[in-house]
């Protein structure tokens, strides 16, 4: 009786051993498991948001693109989180989907950037061909009444044509490649430090242009490559 219950205790000790090697590989499995299940969601969000709310007019499209950027990003960190060294075909085509959009994004920055050149020499032409005044106290203080609200015009309109939509692009950009997109994303941080340079000294407005010009050059006829 004594050896029957040891030969069973011995391999009771077995089974048990043998159940502990198959929970750690099914823990393993449970892992990638819910780590695919959570990046799919978000890859889904993503595709979805592109599916629905981007209509084809990028400036109108850009948030929408940015956020679906966003997410993406979200969806690769989740196997980083994991610790799981897969790639996700489907994340990747994803990837591929956003980054269609690099060349629109590349190409829209230039016009505004040139856009802000130019609204910025009109700008100081309009100040230049002020009629001078005669110099009377009230004839003084219309005319710097009149400069002051050329001024803070000037200053509504380029936020709200070029600015705030350049510094949008620049944040996609970052999002799909930091160091790719460096050049353009430095120029759109310097932009107002730049124009300010042009309204003082209008003759370095066609160097600036050229500057523009170059580094568009990036983003003509080609596809941006992906290095997410």
């Amino acid at each position: 009786m004594t050896g029957r219950l040891c030969i069973i205790s011995i391999i009771v000790t077995f089974l048990i051993i043998g159940c502990s090697k198959q929970a750690g590989l099914t823990e393993s499995q449970i892992r990638l498991s819910e780590a695919k299940k959570a990046q799919a969601v978000l890859i889904e969000k993503a595709n979805i948001i592109l599916d629905t709310k981007v209509k084809g007019i990028f400036l109108e499209d850009l948030n929408h693109i940015s956020y679906a950027s966003e997410i993406a990003l979200r969806a690769k960190q989740v196997f980083i989180d994991a610790k799981i060294n897969l790639k996700s075909e489907s994340l990747a085509a994803l990837d591929n989907r956003i980054g269609s959009y690099v060349n629109s994004a590349g190409l829209t920055a230039v016009k505004l950037l040139h856009q802000s050149v130019d609204m910025t020499v009109s700008f100081k032409k309009d100040i230049e061909d002020m009629p001078l005044q005669p110099l009377t106290s009230n004839s003084t203080s219309t005319s710097d009444g009149m400069v002051k609200f050329l001024a803070k015009q000037y200053s509504v309109d380029i936020k709200s044509c070029c600015i705030s939509d350049l510094k949008d692009i620049a944040i996609f950009l970052s999002q799909v490649d930091e160091l790719e997109h460096y050049p353009l994303r430095k120029m759109i941080a310097n932009v107002e430090v730049r124009l300010s340079s042009v309204l003082r000294h209008p003759e370095t407005a066609k160097k600036y242009k050229n500057e523009i010009n170059a580094i568009g050059e990036q983003y003509k006829n080609t596809q941006s490559a992906n290095k997410r």
